[in-house]
């Protein structure tokens, strides 16, 4: 899936965030017109949201081809992963991360970006009055532990809202960009 042009950033962290050990967590803090703009994208109307939400990974950099990494929203600390299935935004595989890191060739060295459909997560939040529109609790956890010497950083974690007739369904809900 392609993003288009009139995706409408609603809030980020504010700092690289670097990936070791057990994972990490990082807060997207939204605007005060990206906290509106997003309880109104998760406002059904007979059933629909107006808006897809969707949760960006991006430039990601690293040597560590081989990781795989779960993505949850808003997981309470100190929580067993197997049993909050129902935050896991998706998982993302880092293959091609140390070619895609380094600027040579067909790379520009900026790494790797995903991105993740975070609408139904959100939306059932929200229902369930378990979501705070001011701030989103985003943990990145590996499949398998990872060395401290990994060296994966994500340079910004994003959350975008695009209006729901304008999303290109054809691809699948997380993707890389080399």
């Amino acid at each position: 899936m392609t993003l288009p042009k009139d995706a409408e950033l609603l809030g980020s962290n504010s700092e690289e965030l670097e990936i070791k050990g057990s994972g990490a967590h990082t807060l997207v803090r939204f605007s005060a017109d990206g906290r509106r703009k997003l309880v109104a994208d998760l406002t059904n109307t007979a059933g629909r949201s107006r808006s897809r939400v969707y949760l960006l990974l991006e430039n990601i950099r690293g040597a560590n081809d081989a990781s795989v990494l779960n993505v949850y929203i808003n997981l309470p600390e100190g929580a067993q992963t197997g049993e909050h299935r129902d935050l896991m935004a998706g998982a993302v595989g880092l293959y091609g991360l140390r070619r895609a890191s380094i600027q040579s060739g067909q790379y520009d060295g900026s790494g790797l970006t995903f991105v993740l459909d975070v609408t139904p997560i959100l939306g059932e939040l929200l229902a369930a009055k378990s979501l705070d529109a001011d701030v989103i609790l985003v943990s990145i956890v590996p499949q398998r532990q990872l060395q401290d010497s990994a060296g994966i950083v994500v340079a910004r974690v994003s959350i975008v809202s695009v209006p729901a007739q304008r999303v290109d369904q054809r691809g699948p809900s997380a993707f890389g960009r080399r």
